[in-house]
Parts: C-alpha cells; structure tokens; sequence
C-alpha cells in the first residue's frame, strides 16, 4: 500500500477523532515530515471546500487563518439557525461537532510550529526535524544534484553528499565523503560550506573541487571565485588556506601543501575528462576502479609505481579507455568481464 495513502487514512481517523494512543504518536511525527500539510489539505478538502491555502505561511499567518475559520464558522451556524426550525443550541451543537476537528488540526500545526520559533536558538538539531536528504552514489556511478539555493554538484563515483531539503537563513550547509564539483549560487549574506571530516570548506558563491576519501588525503582545488578552507577540532580552529582559481591544498594527518593547477581541468572532471600530470599508474588506475567499478592489478609491482602524464575520457567503455592507457603506459592488460577484473602485465 502506498505510503502516502496510509497517512490520509491515519489523518482521516485523526480528524474523526478515531487515532489511538499509538495513533496520536505518528500523527504528532508526521506533522514534522515535509508534505504533510499538502496530504491534510487534500484530505480537508473531500469533505469541506471552505479551507484556505495555508503552506508556507508563518505562525502569524496561520493565526489569522484559524481566526477567519471561526467567524465562516460563526456566519454557517447563524444561517443554519436562520433556516431550520429546530432550536439554535442544538444546531449550534452539531456544527460545532462537524467543524472542530478541523480547527484542531489547524491548532494542532500551530503549536507545532511556535515550539521551532519560541526555541530558535536552541543547539538540538534532533529536535529541529529539519529533513535530510542523503545521495549515495555506488562505484561506477554519477549524478548531477541541484541543491535547494539553486548551485549544482556534480557528485562523483563512490561518493556520498548530506544536505537539508530547505537551508537555514543564516549558512548552506552540507557533508561530503568522496569527490564532487560545486557550482554555487552567489549569496553574500549565506555562506555555502561543506564539512568533510574535521575539515570546512568555506565560500560566498563559486567552482571548486573537493576530495574527502576515508584514509586519503583531502584536496581542494578552486576553478573559480575565492574558497577558504579551516580545520576544526572541538571549538579550536585552524585556517588551512584561502584559495584563489587555479590553487590548491592538499591536507594529509596534518601536514599542508599547495600547488596549482589548470582551472579548466577541473571544470573538465564534471564531465568525465580525467587530466593526470606525472602521476603513477597505480594512483591512475585507482581512479579508474572507482569510476568503471572494476578491480585493476599489476603483475609487476615496479609498473605500477610508474609515473605517466595522460589526459582519459571516462565516459568512454572500459576496454576503450584501458587501450589508450596501456598505449601511454607501455604495458599489456586482460579484462574479465565476468569479474570486472582487470590485469596488467
């Protein structure tokens, strides 16, 4: 059974007053999931019209909305007195009966709302319920995120991003493991920040790279704008770099280098061009392993410590890509495609 059709059964019984203890429970946690206004108002609305638009409104807003639902209240019940030969006490009975479970769920999310702004600034990010998204991308695979301010990532293979469906005002936060490219969206007054471990990537609206592989180094690489990148532990911080287009910093259990590279090769990794600059073809097929999902091992441990200098275009197939890798490298290679293993001989 589909999930969301549940959830209007159980908001149904709620609105009847039918919910058990146990009942009352998942409605209070799922007035604290995205969408679920949007379920109340659909299922409001198959028996009663008159309910007004209220997503996205404010506490205030909602107040007022709860007010005018009391007076359309107030109008029907002086018009069913008006119309029925019945005596008022009685009418004014059954109407009420009919309406205030209405007017409970709208008191309902009220309260719901006012205990995230009467607390704001209290540290119990549990309590805040604010949603998360995780994408989890699987060796082999890549994808193109558009995050809720509008930048872009480009999340590479064996990589994982963390991010809130709806950012705060006051920063853009998110976590990474693995390798992306962020295009961010220009915002002065919200700064775009990526956590990575103990390490904080910070910026206002611009291109970079990151690498935040378990138990590799951490590289940042800026293509465009101004990126500056902190280590923090507990409530110390360290400023590690600021970096400017074409710079990097590689950090590693603690020590710092930087070096420089071409931004147009960073701006190439999104999509799929891989640029190796006297590298070893050991840290080349690494790569390679990641994006194709394969398993690549040498027979002669000294080939493998051989640096070479190549330019690959990943999004080609692998038999294709490893021809022109063994043409630069000078070696000879066998693929297994039951195994997804690569030798090199």
């Amino acid at each position: 059974m589909d999930q969301a059709y549940k959830n209007k059964n159980l908001i149904r019984k709620y609105i009847h007053q039918q919910c058990t203890v146990v009942e009352l429970e998942e409605i209070k946690a799922l007035l604290l999931q995205p969408g679920t206004q949007q379920l109340f108002d659909e299922v409001l609305s198959e028996n009663w019209t008159g309910f007004p638009e209220i997503e996205g409104q404010v506490e205030a807003g909602l107040d007022q909305q709860l007010q005018k639902f009391y007076q359309q209240l107030e109008a029907r019940e002086n018009l069913a007195v008006q119309n029925a030969s019945v005596p008022e006490p009685i009418w004014r009975s059954l109407m009420k009966q009919a309406y205030l479970p209405y007017a409970a769920v709208l008191a309902l999310m009220i309260l719901s709302l006012s205990i995230f702004q009467i607390f704001p600034s209290k540290k119990t990010p549990v309590k805040e319920q604010i949603a998360m998204r995780e994408l989890n991308n699987a060796k082999g695979q890549r994808s193109k995120i558009l995050l809720p301010d509008g930048s872009t990532v480009y999340l590479g293979a064996g990589s994982k991003l963390s991010f809130p469906e709806q950012f705060k005002s006051g920063s853009r936060t998110v976590k990474l493991e693995g390798e992306a490219f962020f295009e961010v969206s220009r915002n002065p007054h919200q700064p775009f920040i990526v956590h990575t471990g103990t390490i904080q990537t910070r910026v206002l609206g611009t291109s970079f790279k990151i690498e935040a592989f378990k138990n590799e180094a951490l590289m940042v690489a800026v293509a465009t704008g101004k990126v500056r990148v902190d280590q923090y532990e507990g409530k110390e911080s360290k400023a590690l770099a600021i970096l400017n287009p074409g710079q990097t910093v590689r950090y590693n259990e603690g020590a710092v280098r930087k070096s420089t590279v071409a931004p147009e090769e960073l701006s190439n990794w999104k999509d799929a061009r891989l640029s190796f600059q006297q590298q070893s073809l050991k840290e080349i097929t690494n790569i390679l392993e990641r994006w194709y999902n394969v398993t690549i091992s040498f027979d002669n441990k000294a080939k493998e410590r051989e640096k070479i200098s190549v330019t690959l275009k990943a999004d080609i197939p692998l038999h294709k890509i490893m021809r022109v890798l063994a043409a630069t490298g000078h070696f000879n290679y066998r693929i297994d495609e039951n195994t997804r293993k690569v030798r090199v001989y």
